[in-house]
């Protein structure tokens, strides 16, 4: 399926506020296993313009001498938010299994992109109960490193309900901070994939929350 999306980001004024809400602040070096699920009804501050979508298709296949042939094909998800009530930004991630005949399942997904911030994080709980969730979250020693953990007892072949990492800030450098998504299946295989979107412009992109800036995305 073809969907293009057209965004505009205004300059957002709104001064930066302190962390509050039903939502878990992990530090480095944490572990938590509390998720619950959470949607914008009980947390206005969710509630926000889309920065960007940014789609990237993605295949697993088995290690060598395996048997040929792919054992995971999907789409991951990047959505930039700007909370309409702080001004401050929330990735939120999301993956799409795009072949349910295959046999692989999602074990969990490391997200880089995360040094130096104060991080809540949870999952959107709107999506039905087709959609799977994650049961945990780790956060590695350096900060950088957010690890969502799912369960081999989900429905291997569903689609994701959307992860999220709220930031305490307005600005951030993508340029800088290159976050990646490295997925891995149950059996061991992974793959890497780039999540920010290609910079049209020198700079256009580093700094978001400078300027107003538009944006367009394709999805298969």
């Amino acid at each position: 399926m073809n969907m293009t999306t057209s965004i505009g980001l205004a300059l957002v004024a709104t001064s930066g506020m302190a962390f509050a809400g039903p939502v878990y602040d992990i530090s480095p070096g944490e572990f938590y296993d509390g998720l619950s699920g959470i949607t914008s009804a009980q947390m206005s501050e969710l509630r926000g313009s889309i920065v960007f979508d940014e789609y990237r298709e993605f295949s697993i296949g088995g290690f060598e001498g395996d048997g040929a042939g792919p054992l995971y094909e999907g789409t991951f998800l990047t959505r930039l938010v700007r909370s309409n009530e702080t001004g401050n930004l929330t990735f939120n991630f999301r993956f799409y299994n795009d072949n349910v005949d295959l046999d692989g399942q999602i074990k969990h997904i490391e997200i880089t992109g995360f040094d130096g911030q104060t991080t809540r994080v949870e999952y959107r709980a709107e999506a039905g109960s087709d959609y799977v969730d994650p049961t945990s979250v780790s956060r590695d020693l350096g900060g950088d490193t957010l690890s969502f953990n799912f369960s081999q007892d989900g429905d291997a072949d569903a689609s994701s309900k959307f992860l999220f990492a709220m930031l305490d800030t307005q600005e951030y450098d993508l340029s800088a901070n290159a976050p990646q998504a490295t997925i891995y299946l149950f059996s061991g295989e992974s793959v890497s994939i780039d999540l920010a979107p290609p910079v049209p412009t020198p700079g256009s992109l580093a700094l978001l929350g400078t300027a107003g800036l538009l944006v367009s995305r394709r999805r298969r």
